[in-house]
């Protein structure tokens, strides 16, 4: 479809739309005001303000207005319902061409006699409730006062309970989010209507852990699109909402202390801040906010590693698993936070325009020590590695908002960048000597029949003094930019064909550039086996450098590792004493690895590792286009249907490199860029909802909806890695895949009424086409791979890549949320706020599959390999997701005791064998937070805690539908104490 077929499309709507408007708007007038709360003043958000008898009406902005365009002249009674208030009506005059102004106060339903108690969870889920209520499409909300009043780790946990949502967790804190069990890529995540670029080095995919949530003014979760969002948010959007200021001088304080039980450790803490105020008699409003924080996010891991005995089948068809290993894994990690919030806005009578601006940053420090165990010939091995890291994302955005009466109109000119810089990096790389066999287990029998725990009681560790070696020093740093700019401009023309039918005409579009760059850049001496580490250890031993204890017994031996050890180096009670054991067999000291690094690279012995460093280079530019058109038709007061078709064209350019090795050595290879500038496509997405109100406690919703999936950057590339030494093998990216595109149906009803809050019941269903997968299989034959290179005298060439299944994918569930206050019990049960929600999952795909089987008998018989698929569930797709809060609010007093359920997930789906399938483990969590009101500084200061992970959860994996544990990692559980002051 080209471009100028989509100008004159949207033409024929702008002038069909205007001219409706036009032909109905004569006679009418307009209706403007706003909804407070009575007895606070305070503005209500998102009321829903219906004229009676009529299909006309709308709901409260963010700022508690309304307007309601095209009311055809005469006398109406205005009815303002807003859940968890009394109802109100109120008449009203329209007269033609004249707008009439009106300020509705509503009055909570919790008042009894002179008695005023509007909770903070209360006024919290009552705004979430009206918001969700009031949207044109299904979505979830957390509310301000629930992110302010009780605040998160970080914007992913606070997201995390509401309903289909599950966390990706890393360090023991929420890192990304996973909606309906769609992957975290898969969504869309935005600040204030801006996307954010990805912070993963492969995908799409955005962390949620770099951002404080005290900056926010709200989430919105919204999982049925329209024709104005962006089309490839499969699972759905996550918008970040930074609000402006609102009227007088406002501030908000809070500084925190901590523990982490892990480390034993005090030094977490918190710092936030917020000030705004408004100038000029309210026209113009500054608001800024920050938070700096640091978190000790220490960890211990056990990872155990299986082989398949395929000399046995059990009874239920299963191939047993051996033992074939064990890793142990001491982290220590510090996380800083900081960043903030900068907003503008300026009021004019008729709209507004703001600029906002939003940073962070997460500065990341790690200290890994390993010990690994392999039964393959008893081989023992060792890492030490210290990595800094220092992720960045910002945005500046000019938005406007205007309303001249028959038509609206709303722009966005955005700039949004992520950064990725590990600016420091070392690995140190310790074994027995080449060979040897590294440990015993005098206690066990058959170790590939034991545990896990067992192995590690019963292994004895050989310390001769030339045993154990150094084998590696390595580096690797990274340097990654996205960058998207971004110009969104939307039209809205309100309508009247009668007061039954009545509605919205809305059109758009946006351009998008969006531009990524690649840089990573390894380094490493071998001191052990490689000819140029050989070289600069006999300088290093011939007393160029004495600190190291170098003698000359060390001679043609490489280093030994007890140089590099750090005896004192305290692992504390490792995995909470599950493992029975007190010490690691082996510790390096960082700062000595550090020094002999450092000495290498002032000798010119710390080499590049082009073969690694090339594979990951590339620059990726995308432009987009989009255009739309849909609209909101009213038909009476009880129906409302959103049609709209939304069109995209996009196209990119690729540059990476195309690597060849065959040697063993790092120079044995050549490298040539490759470029990729034909790669592009168009789609259009109709998107249809229906919302259906037949009575005044009934919302009933239905969606049929189409998005898209584009390819991860890594597997579009056009990268080609080609080793002829080992294997041979070929790495490759795949510029041929198809994005895929998915079917989206949804079904949702809601009941609600201010004692019963709001219950809703929802299906959905999914069905993807072409899904994006990695594939690891073997040639059958020489064949064209991804129909862009040929493999020449050679079958059976180990190939990595991505592919586009043939089939159809599916994912379906359904959700169940209940959100409810008892202010109507007596006593102190009227303080109760609760709220639960269950989310049942299930998904289908079918995964390449490739088995072999031998030709004949005898040790030269052929192997054949057989491409088939089989059927498993989609990657982070959780089976049942369930959580609960139960909150209590008591004069200054306010308190939430919550619990989260996820399901075991599937991580990896094994190309061979089933039983090599890994999973998490259902995962169970509780937390609790508090605050008290204290009676100085005018009320303003509290006094508050949060608990979290108060069971001390390990976060556990496995291998198999048989359960064989694979991971284990505890992060203690953390508590944190402060005080927070506001003002108004």
């Amino acid at each position: 479809m080209s471009k100028s077929f989509v100008s004159v499309l949207c033409l024929v709507f702008i002038v069909f739309s205007v001219g409706v408007q036009s032909l109905y708007a004569q006679g009418s007038g307009t209706i403007t005001g706003t909804v407070v709360d009575k007895a606070s003043g305070e503005e209500l958000l998102f009321t829903n303000v219906q004229l009676e008898g009529t299909s006309l009406g709308t709901s409260t902005n963010e700022l508690g207005e309304f307007t309601i365009h095209q009311v055809p002249a005469g006398d109406y009674t205005l009815v303002t319902t807003y859940i968890g208030y009394n109802q109100q009506s109120i008449q009203v005059s329209v007269v033609a061409e004249q707008t009439i102004e009106v300020e509705v106060e509503l009055e909570y339903a919790g008042v009894l006699a002179q008695e005023v108690l509007v909770t903070a969870q209360a006024s919290g889920q009552m705004s979430a409730i009206n918001n969700q209520l009031n949207s044109n499409t299904i979505k979830n909300v957390v509310s301000a006062d629930r992110i302010r009043d009780v605040p998160d780790v970080n914007a992913a946990e606070s997201v995390s309970r509401l309903p289909g949502l599950s966390l990706i967790r890393n360090g023991g804190e929420g890192q990304k989010v996973a909606i309906r069990g769609v992957s975290p890529q898969y969504n869309v995540t935005q600040v204030n209507g801006v996307r954010m670029q990805s912070t993963d080095r492969d995908d799409r995919s955005v962390d949620l852990n770099m951002i404080a949530p005290n900056i926010l003014s709200g989430i919105e979760v919204t999982k049925a699109l329209t024709a104005d969002m962006d089309a490839d948010a499969v699972g759905g959007t996550v918008n970040l909402k930074i609000g402006k200021a609102a009227e007088g001088f406002q501030g908000k304080f809070s500084l925190q202390g901590g523990y982490g039980s892990l480390a034993e450790t005090y030094g977490n803490y918190r710092a936030t801040g917020y000030l705004s105020n408004r100038f000029f008699n309210n026209k113009f409003g500054v608001q800024v906010s920050g938070f700096l924080d640091n978190n000790n996010r220490n960890s211990d891991q056990v990872n155990v590693g299986y082989t398949l005995n395929e000399e046995d089948v059990l009874v239920d068809g299963f191939i047993p698993i051996d033992l074939a290993g064990v890793t142990m894994r001491d982290r220590v990690t510090d996380r800083q936070r900081t960043g903030g919030s900068l907003v503008f806005d300026y009021q004019f009578k008729n709209g507004s325009l703001i600029f906002n601006n939003f940073i962070s940053q997460l500065d990341g420090e790690s200290l890994l020590q390993q010990n690994q165990f392999s039964l393959n010939g008893n081989q023992w091995s060792g890492i030490t590695e210290q990595t800094e890291s220092k992720n960045t994302v910002y945005s500046n955005a000019l938005q406007g908002d205007f309303d001249f009466g028959f038509l609206s109109m709303n722009f966005s000119v955005s700039n949004s960048v992520s950064k990725q810089k590990v600016p420091h990096h070392l690995q140190m790389q310790f074994q027995i000597a080449q060979n040897a066999a590294g440990f015993s287990t005098p206690t066990l029998e058959n170790p590939v029949e034991s545990t896990w725990n067992n192995l590690l009681s019963s292994a004895e560790v050989i310390d001769g003094p030339t045993d154990r070696r150094i084998s590696r020093f390595e580096t690797l740093l990274r340097d990654i930019t996205e960058e998207a700019q971004e110009v969104a401009l939307n039209f809205n023309v309100p309508f009247s064909l009668s007061q039954s039918i009545s509605g919205i005409f809305k059109f758009g579009g946006k351009y998008v550039r969006n531009f990524r760059d690649n840089d990573e850049e390894q380094t490493f001496t071998d001191p052990d086996r490689n000819p140029r580490g050989e070289e600069f250890l006999a300088l290093a031993k011939d007393s160029l450098w004495t600190d190291f204890g170098f003698e000359n017994i060390d001679r043609n031996l490489g280093i030994r590792a007890f140089l590099f050890e750090d005896p004192d180096y305290d692992v504390g009670d490792w995995l909470d004493g599950d493992a029975g054991i007190s010490d690691f067999f082996f510790k390096g000291d960082i700062a000595t690895a550090n020094e002999y690094k450092e000495l290498a690279e002032r000798a010119g012995y710390y080499d590049s590792e082009p073969q690694e460093s090339t594979q990951r280079d590339y620059t990726y530019e995308r432009k987009l286009n989009a255009f739309y058109a849909s609209a909101e038709v009213n038909i009476g007061k009880y129906v409302t249907l959103f049609p709209g078709i939304r069109y995209e064209e996009f196209d990119f350019d690729y540059r990476a490199f195309e690597v060849l090795r065959w040697g063993q050595y790092y120079l044995d290879f050549d490298s040539e860029e490759v470029k990729d500038d034909e790669v592009g496509g168009e789609n259009w997405f109709p998107q249809l909802q229906l919302r259906v109100k037949p009575t005044d406690w009934l919302d009933v919703r239905l969606a049929a909806t189409k998005s898209i999936i584009y390819p991860d950057y890594r597997a579009v590339s056009p990268y080609i890695y080609i080793n002829t030494f080992q294997g041979p093998s070929m790495n490759l990216g795949n510029p041929a895949l198809q994005p895929a595109l998915a079917d989206n149906l949804d079904a949702y009803v809601s009941i609600f009424d201010n004692k019963l809050g709001l219950f809703t019941a929802g299906y959905f269903y999914k069905e993807i086409e072409n899904l994006i997968v990695s594939s690891d299989f073997r040639t059958k034959d020489p064949a064209d791979i991804n129909n862009r290179y040929v493999i020449s005298n050679t079958s059976q060439t180990a190939v990595s890549t991505w592919i586009n299944l043939e089939g159809t994918s599916t994912v379906k569930g359904f959700e169940l949320d209940w959100q409810t206050r008892l202010y109507y019990l007596p006593g102190f049960l009227k303080g109760i706020v609760l709220s639960a929600n269950y989310t049942h999952l299930k998904s289908e795909t079918e995964y390449p599959l490739q088995t072999t089987r031998k030709e004949g008998s005898g040790p030269f018989a052929p192997t054949v390999f057989i491409d088939t698929t089989r059927t498993g569930r989609m990657p982070n797709q959780p089976d049942d997701i369930f959580n609960f809060t139960l909150g209590y609010d008591i004069g200054g007093f306010s308190g939430r005791l919550s619990y989260q359920f996820t399901d075991n997930i599937l991580v990896n789906t094994n190309r061979t064998f089933r039983e090599l399938d890994s999973f998490t483990n259902s995962y169970r969590r509780w937390d609790f937070t508090a605050y008290q009101k204290l009676p100085w500084l005018g009320g303003g200061l509290q006094a508050y805690v949060n608990i979290n992970n108060i069971t001390n959860t390990p976060d556990r994996s496995f291998t198999s539908e048989l359960q064989l544990l694979s991971g284990l990692e505890y992060y203690g559980r953390t508590v944190d104490i402060g005080l927070r002051y506001s003002f108004e």
